[in-house]
């Protein structure tokens, strides 16, 4: 595959989506090693999974496991080991005593909060070494990204 510079406009969709699939590259590594610092160090699964019951507090393990795209045998482990770190809690959900669901406890959320505190600080690094107007038109672009990323997913739904 074909690297283009950073400043080169690309010539064709192609070569716009090269560009953009190496910048996810980098920025996924970039949020990946966000983790490192951040006591205590959970796996990637075990990210995911705190992401997911932190926007969806209460759901069952079921749920999660489908959200982050994990089989039910090893999600149950990553909760466990979740668990046992402290940071999830498996409780009854309201509607049916029978369903266990899960949630952050509160090092859960903190740990979380200090994870994506230490993302933003990374993202911002990067951000800082760009011109002014360059991160006004990439924030603009990548709201129509995002837009556009709903859209082709809505569409394999």
């Amino acid at each position: 595959m074909q690297r283009h510079s950073a400043g080169g406009p690309a010539k064709t969709l192609r070569e716009a989506a090269e560009q953009l699939a190496a910048a996810g590259e980098a920025i996924t590594a970039l949020m990946r090693d966000a983790a490192d610092p951040v006591e205590p160090r959970l796996s990637p699964g075990g990210l995911r999974v705190l992401s997911v019951v932190s926007v969806r507090p209460g759901r069952n393990l079921t749920t999660v496991a489908a959200a982050v795209g994990l089989g039910l045998p090893r999600a149950s482990r990553v909760c466990a080991a979740l668990e046992s770190a402290g940071l999830l809690l498996r409780r009854p959900t309201a509607a049916d005593r029978r369903e266990i669901g899960l949630r952050l406890s509160p090092e859960g959320e903190a740990f979380l909060e200090r994870f994506r505190a230490t993302r933003v600080d990374r993202m911002a690094a990067v951000l800082r070494r760009m011109p002014t107007d360059e991160r006004g038109a990439l924030v603009a672009a990548l709201g129509e990204l995002a837009v556009a990323v709903a859209a082709v997913g809505s569409e394999r739904s």
